[in-house]
């Protein structure tokens, strides 16, 4: 019998990429037993369109209000365990183009380590080529040339697979990380209960328009509310790892950046400051609950 897979795509206004997404997901060598599409409130008419696709394996949940990629993520892992047999949860924004046979390496992967990891990543490229949200790995990793396996530390929900037992043992994602580093801070936890993995074969691209690492110095006005969750999320993150050292270092990384804004010739700065010190002081009291799968 084999494995079964359900995939999820958390999307958000981002219609034309969502159907390349699906298109390449549908299109797998090997075949995903469900995909599931979480739409985050979008109002470019992915909704309408979601409700013309007849194929049988697409499952629809239109939120009715915007819950972030942490949000999505989250219900689609709760579904995905919780309401169907699906051996493994297959998890990639809407962005995440997957080549036909990338599925297939990822499980051939997983029945070579018998079940027994955390996360299986894929190899994540960029429109140009290159890497992109280039995993941290652990500190004495090796590639496991049998296999092309890289061994993790965290890893990205840019097409990542994950397995019920893994979650079962950790919970799930945190919803209320809204977005940025909800990722990184539920795959360290993956890695931490069994070995976790990038499988170089399994290859996808990421039509990203960044691809670099956020900052409230460069990025869009329109974009300036987020910063919030970024500072907050990522203060807690180091928080909960290192402890003390963590935030004496996420600290002075703030600090300096307060010192950028405050000394740029840009437009907003004060509004800026005012988004970096709220976030920063939130992080230091954040303490979301870990849910958990039911128990099958």
């Amino acid at each position: 019998m084999n494995t079964q897979v359900t995939a999820v795509i958390v999307t958000y206004n981002r219609l034309s990429l969502l159907k390349e997404s699906i298109a390449a997901v549908l299109a797998q060598t090997y075949s995903v037993t469900e995909l599931l599409v979480i739409n985050n409130h979008s109002t470019d008419g992915t909704t309408e369109y979601l409700a013309t696709i007849s194929d049988p394996r697409v499952q629809i949940i239109n939120a009715s209000k915007n819950l972030g990629g942490s949000g999505g993520f989250t219900l689609g892992l709760q579904h995905g365990f919780n309401d169907t047999t699906s051996d493994l949860v297959w998890l990639m924004d809407d962005d995440t183009i997957p080549d036909t046979t990338s599925l297939a390496e990822l499980v051939a992967a997983a029945d070579s380590l018998n079940g027994q990891f955390g996360f299986l990543s894929s190899n994540i490229r960029l429109m140009d080529g290159t890497p992109n949200n280039v995993p941290e790995t652990v500190k004495s990793w090796s590639a496991k040339s049998a296999n092309g396996l890289i061994q993790l530390a965290s890893g990205s929900f840019v097409s990542l697979l994950v397995p019920r037992a893994a979650i079962a043992a950790v919970g799930l994602s945190i919803p209320e990380f809204f977005i940025w580093f909800d990722d990184i801070e539920f795959t360290r936890r993956l890695a931490r209960f069994a070995p976790a993995y990038m499988v170089l074969s399994a290859n996808v691209l990421h039509k990203t328009k960044g691809g670099r690492e956020p900052d409230i110095l460069t990025d869009n006005a329109s974009r300036l509310p987020l910063y919030y969750y970024y500072f907050r999320n990522k203060y807690y993150l180091e928080r909960v790892t290192d402890g003390r050292k963590g935030t004496f270092k996420e600290s002075y990384r703030n600090f300096v950046k307060l010192l950028q804004v405050l000394f740029s010739k840009q437009p907003q700065r004060w509004r800026k400051i005012s988004i970096i010190i709220r976030g920063w002081s939130a992080g230091k009291h954040f303490q979301p609950k870990i849910r958990q799968i039911k128990s099958k």
